[in-house]
């Protein structure tokens, strides 16, 4: 079977079980902005496996994991439980490396990419917004995930400058 199937060529896509935006028996217009969110959560996605191996590279299998929980539950449609678990991470990351400001300069390359796919998070984060069929479990959650994204970035920096 061929991922070719011709059916995206007029410019609409299938959008399943999501009633409030389909637009003519679940197609739907590609520059839809719920289209454009799913989109960047797939970008998102993308860099954090870029953050999940640079990690691995670096001998940090801790964070490394809590970037593969993440992508784990990054297209779950509920996100309330793992919102929580989110805001342990970042109590624990902020025991850890208190964080005062926000830091600019990055000299690690995987803090570098990790700040990355935190600004990724927060378009990822706009884009749900515009798309008007925002759920306020996944707000938070990804709200909570680029403060998570954010200390993580800073204590790899922190422990591992100039990588």
């Amino acid at each position: 079977m061929s991922i070719v199937t011709e059916k995206g060529d007029d410019g609409f896509t299938d959008c399943p079980g999501i009633p409030a935006i389909n637009e003519d028996n679940g197609r739907i217009r590609k520059d839809h902005p719920y289209i454009e969110y799913l989109g960047t959560l797939d970008e998102l996605d993308a860099f954090l496996a870029l953050c999940e191996i640079a990690l691995q590279s670096d001998g940090n299998t801790h964070f490394s994991s809590l970037i593969k929980k993440v992508r784990e539950e990054l297209f779950a449609s509920d996100n309330h439980q793992h919102t929580n678990w989110l805001e342990q991470q970042i109590a624990a990351l902020e025991k850890e490396n208190p964080v005062q400001g926000f830091v600019k300069t990055w000299t690690n390359t995987t803090a570098a990419t990790i700040n990355i796919a935190r600004t990724i998070c927060r378009r990822c984060e706009r884009a749900l917004v515009h798309s008007q069929t925002t759920v306020p479990s996944s707000l938070s959650w990804l709200n909570r995930l680029s403060d998570l994204l954010f200390l993580l970035a800073v204590s790899v920096e922190k422990n591992q400058p100039n990588t």
